[in-house]
């Protein structure tokens, strides 16, 4: 099947959402697929130097709303955790954690850039909220293949990251955010920190072994943040969505 339903985004934006799990099907084929299950947007990632790709998409009604930029780092040596603030606590995550994760999402992701952020027709409460639903989510499934990491200042909970095992020698860093009110202060360096020598500790083959993170292209704080911490870019993607019932506008129904 060239595409698959995004239930939550279904649930949360009040319209039938999918995204494309096959990155060679045509747009004709998607338009099949989404047609048979009622599909009204269709969310399509494409590699940025796919640019024929790119064209048919474009020529077939797909519009662009993100452009991911994903970085890499060897996990061939740790980093020493120094200068960390003596009222800072790292530490990993527990179930327990789930609502002061989710409450700290609250406040980073309000008025966030990401895909569902740019689309005129998806209302901007529900984008943010479906950030906040994402890390409370996260928080309730973890285990040895998906741990998380809160930091806590002078006992308060003002960030967390979370992270997933891709393959044995292969960690990415999935969702991560500091308090607005605690940033500029290290925390968010620290918390990937954690997370490299964490993913550094479970790889058996340190020269194989790498880690991975992404974020908008326009988001150059944590970009300069990852280049200090010895990652290098790796590869980019485009997020197009398409409206099949230009009719339907849950921004205005919601």
């Amino acid at each position: 099947m060239p595409l698959e339903i995004d239930t939550l985004g279904t649930a949360r934006f009040g319209a039938t959402l999918a995204r494309t799990i096959d990155v060679s099907a045509t747009p004709q084929q998607l338009n099949t697929k989404a047609a048979e299950l009622g599909v009204q947007m269709l969310s399509t990632r494409v590699n940025c130097g796919e640019l024929d790709r790119i064209h048919a998409l474009e020529a077939d009604g797909h519009r662009l709303m993100d452009s991911l930029i994903y970085y890499t780092r060897s996990l061939r040596q740790p980093i020493a955790e120094d200068g960390k603030k003596t009222d800072l606590t790292i530490r990993g995550a527990t179930i327990e954690d789930a609502s002061s994760a989710a409450g700290v999402a609250r406040m980073a992701f309000k008025n966030y850039f990401g895909h569902f952020h740019s689309d005129p027709k998806l209302e901007t409460a529900s984008a943010d909220a479906a950030y906040v639903e994402w890390a409370e989510t996260s928080f309730h499934r973890l285990s040895d293949t998906r741990p998380a990491f809160i930091a806590q200042l002078s006992g308060r909970t003002v960030g967390f990251l979370t992270l997933q095992r891709n393959a044995p020698e292969e960690w990415e860093i999935i969702l991560n955010a500091v308090a607005p009110d605690s940033q500029g202060q290290g925390i968010y360096g620290q918390l990937v920190t954690a997370a490299i020598n964490h993913a550094a500790s479970q790889v058996d083959n340190k020269e194989e072994g790498r880690i991975l993170i992404s974020t908008q292209l326009n988001n150059y704080a944590v970009q300069r943040v990852w280049t200090r911490q010895g990652f290098h870019i790796d590869h980019g993607l485009y997020t197009f969505h398409k409206w099949y019932d230009e009719a339907a506008n849950p921004k205005g129904d919601l």
